[in-house]
């Protein structure tokens, strides 16, 4: 027979069957309150240690803008190069070779429009990308097949480009040109303009900003020249030469960079009125004078019509339709009848 404890404990309803009363559900309760507590602990102490190492990754983590192209890749680029019919028949010497430097996202926009206008007027022009365009009538070549697409990668892009027109295409042209494909080129005043320099000493020409090098750099937008002797330095001592020539994230700075570093500086291309010929801002931008802070720029412009030189050669930051517009005012207007 079972002996029975306290009444507040146990009440015998038979041999074999007994319940347990309030208190003993108190007492099971009170043990299960402490585990609560200690789980919620352990998931707040979690969580403040999760947010804890966040922030902290947060805080310390590199965020500067980098390239993700090693220039140790060079040697294997010439191999994925594709070369248009168009550009095969281009000729191998002249006065002026204009490459412009495009990609796959644009073949249907801004390379159409510089490849209907302003290209052609070039001794030898033509596209440089990363894969080959619909139309094979466009002079176009993949140099930058391998290189991937990335803004921060312009500077291994223009750095091959250089090297590859010296090695691969030609190195008899007087005058070399590398342009963006939202900008657009007066051929016939850069050709008269580049007319009154000597090709054999090594120029670097364009629109003049100052940050970051002592004596500054050209703009990429604007369009920058290198005459035959500065390509020749450019491709046999610098290219090669990665303490002479170092990396940079950003394209036109990195080459001024360079070229810098064989005694070659940007020049004062500006005319007799203190004009630029080269523009690396926009025809808006230009007249009301929006972005050529005394910060960024060598030579300060004038404001308005005043800003405008009478013997200009490029512009930039403009769309398709707007570098269209440009050649039907230029050469598709007969002016004699207006």
């Amino acid at each position: 027979m079972v002996q029975c404890g306290s009444i507040r404990t146990l009440v015998c309803k038979t041999e074999d069957n007994y319940n347990i009363y309030d208190d003993e559900l108190d007492s099971l309760e009170s043990l299960k309150k402490p585990r609560k507590k200690l789980i919620f602990s352990t998931i707040a102490l979690i969580l403040a240690l999760g947010s804890l190492l966040i922030t902290v990754y947060l805080l310390t983590r590199d965020t500067s803008p980098k390239a993700t192209y090693d220039r140790i890749n060079d040697d294997k680029l010439r191999d994925l190069i594709v070369v248009s019919p168009a550009a095969q028949k281009l000729p191998k010497t002249g006065k002026l070779f204009c490459w412009v430097q495009t990609s796959t996202i644009y073949h249907d926009t801004r390379s159409l429009a510089i490849n209907e206008t302003w290209i052609h007027r070039c001794d030898h022009g033509q596209l440089f990308t990363s894969e080959k365009f619909n139309d094979t009538r466009i002079p176009y070549s993949t140099v930058f097949a391998g290189i991937p697409d990335n803004y921060y990668n312009l500077f291994f892009k223009s750095r091959y480009a250089f090297r590859h027109i010296y090695t691969n295409i030609s190195s008899e042209f007087d005058w070399y040109l590398k342009a963006d494909d939202d900008t657009y080129v007066i051929v016939e005043n850069l050709k008269a303009f580049l007319s009154t320099l000597n090709p054999e000493e090594p120029h670097y020409l364009g629109y003049v900003l100052k940050p970051y090098l002592k004596n500054g750099y050209n703009a990429g937008g604007a369009g920058y020249i290198l005459s035959r002797a500065a390509l020749k330095i450019f491709a046999e001592k610098l290219y090669p030469n990665a303490t002479l020539c170092p990396d940079d994230i950003y394209e036109d700075v990195g080459i001024a960079r360079c070229l810098a570093n064989a005694g070659i500086y940007p020049e004062d291309t500006r005319n007799s009125h203190g004009q630029n010929r080269f523009n690396t801002f926009s025809p808006t931008e230009t007249f009301h004078q929006t972005k050529a802070s005394v910060d960024w720029v060598k030579f300060l412009e004038k404001k308005g019509y005043a800003a405008f030189a009478n013997d200009l050669v490029s512009f930039h930051h403009l769309s398709p339709d707007e570098i269209r517009l440009f050649d039907i005012l230029l050469y598709r207007v007969d002016r004699k009848q207006v």
